[in-house]
């Protein structure tokens, strides 16, 4: 082990000897199983603690709301389901934890022409890399539809230039008057939506059953989606969301149903800071590929299978070593901690002070080990970029506030290059991170 990644793990274990709890499980596990690698060690430091508490805030949530259910939702609520499971059965809590595979897509898709015209507040938005072809992927529209759409609206010649904000709103008003785009929209989305609402259906969703989702979060459109989809079979249906964070909640939400962990839309703002939604999804996922649709499978009595984009998810490797740490880590901590024994707020504080360190002053360590992942931050994965891209000075310095402003409305005329994981880009560039970040809007 290199000097400075030793000196970093330090770190992690000055932070743990705040906490005796998560210390004397953190050794037990050493004891028990030994670190084959660095990347484990750091797992079970700062990745492992993070899963449990989180976790035991959505138990603790369920119970006191008398949820009988909870849906761990695909890709992200894989290993957070892992955990729920083991400790539901180790401290015997009436709760049955299930994992559901849907995906943004899978449900936006089969939604938009419940939506009518307002389907376009989920297909024009921003993002990484944003041009008019991956808007009319998010559409489901097929090449030669979308090319037709393009001719339509001006955008033929740049179908793959690259889009900042203003100009997607200024497409999405073309967009609006287009009637064959919404042909296309409304065909497509109710050819999904009976295999959508019939594996929603399948897996106990309109069931008399109290019950909530649980996902990492960001936005809860995901919520949202479901439970326009489930109000058609269930006029009454109210559902719950359980999230790590939530930066804001989506048009008309009701915000009683929408409950975070870590940061909400109007606090936890520090957190928010310090937080890097892009790596948490890196490091928190399942290994299995992006549901798409669903489909009936006539041999199986009828029953739903969802549809994936791939076998596996591009991190899969990393992902099956996390889990299986995850799972041992576990099984240690419920050997140690009885139930709720440890209050939520001193819990909240630990993982602030773990993720905070790992995402916001990244070393070599973090970044080797997370920074090549492969992300989209897009409802599709078809435009994949490792999580700490590769940025110049320019590009960094672009993502100062005012740059940023400027550039987003097109009034600086510069292609915004963002980063997934914009603290861990301007380390691998070499300069002092507080000295670029300090101008940085996030």
């Amino acid at each position: 082990m290199s000097a400075a990644n030793q000196q970093r793990l330090k770190e992690y274990i000055n932070i743990l000897e705040k906490y005796p709890t998560a210390l004397h499980i953190t050794d037990i596990y050493q004891k028990s199983y030994g670190f084959q690698s660095e990347t484990e060690e750091l797992y079970v430091a700062a990745c492992a603690p993070t899963a449990v508490c989180f976790v035991k805030w959505v138990l603790q949530e369920a119970l006191q709301k008398g949820l009988k259910r909870l849906y761990f939702l695909a890709r992200d609520g894989y290993p957070f389901y892992v955990t729920a499971r083991h400790l539901c059965q180790t401290w015997k809590l009436d709760i049955d934890c299930r994992y559901l595979s849907v995906s943004r897509y899978a449900m936006r898709v089969p939604e938009y022409h419940l939506m009518g015209r307002d389907c376009l507040d989920r297909i024009c938005i921003g993002g990484i890399d944003v041009t008019f072809k991956k808007i009319m992927k998010r559409a489901a529209l097929t090449e030669e539809e979308a090319v037709h759409v393009a001719e339509l609206v001006g955008c033929k010649e740049r179908y793959q230039d690259i889009l900042n904000y203003q100009e997607i709103q200024n497409i999405k008003q073309k967009l609006l008057s287009v009637d064959c785009l919404f042909e296309y929209i409304n065909r497509h989305s109710k050819e999904a939506y009976e295999n959508a609402i019939g594996y929603l259906t399948q897996e106990g969703l309109l069931e008399d059953v109290a019950y909530g989702i649980v996902d990492s979060g960001w936005v809860g459109t995901l919520q949202q989606s479901m439970q326009r989809l489930l109000r058609t079979r269930k006029a009454t249906l109210n559902l719950n969301g359980f999230y790590f964070g939530l930066y804001e909640l989506p048009g008309e939400a009701e915000r009683d149903l929408y409950h975070a962990y870590f940061f909400e839309p109007y606090k936890g703002l520090r957190r928010k800071v310090h937080f890097s939604n892009c790596l948490f999804e890196a490091i928190f996922s399942a290994t299995e590929g992006m549901t798409l649709y669903y489909k009936k499978v006539q041999a199986e009595k009828q029953r739903y299978v969802p549809l994936l984009d791939s076998l596996q998810n591009r991190n899969w490797v990393q992902l099956a070593q996390n889990t299986e740490v995850l799972e041992k880590y576990v099984q240690v901590y419920t050997s140690v901690e009885r139930m709720f024994t440890v209050s939520v707020r001193k819990e909240l504080k630990l993982v602030q002070e773990l993720l905070g360190l790992f995402m916001a002053k990244p070393s070599m360590l973090e970044i080797q080990t997370y920074g090549n992942q492969i992300f989209s931050d897009d409802v599709l994965e078809h435009d994949m970029k490792s999580v700490a891209a590769r940025l110049s000075d320019e590009d960094i310095k672009n993502q100062w506030l005012f740059r940023k402003l400027l550039i987003i409305f097109g009034i600086r005329k510069s292609v915004l290059r963002e980063s997934a994981w914009l603290e861990a880009s301007v380390v691998l560039n070499g300069v002092d991170t507080e000295r670029y970040l300090k101008h940085v809007a996030f």
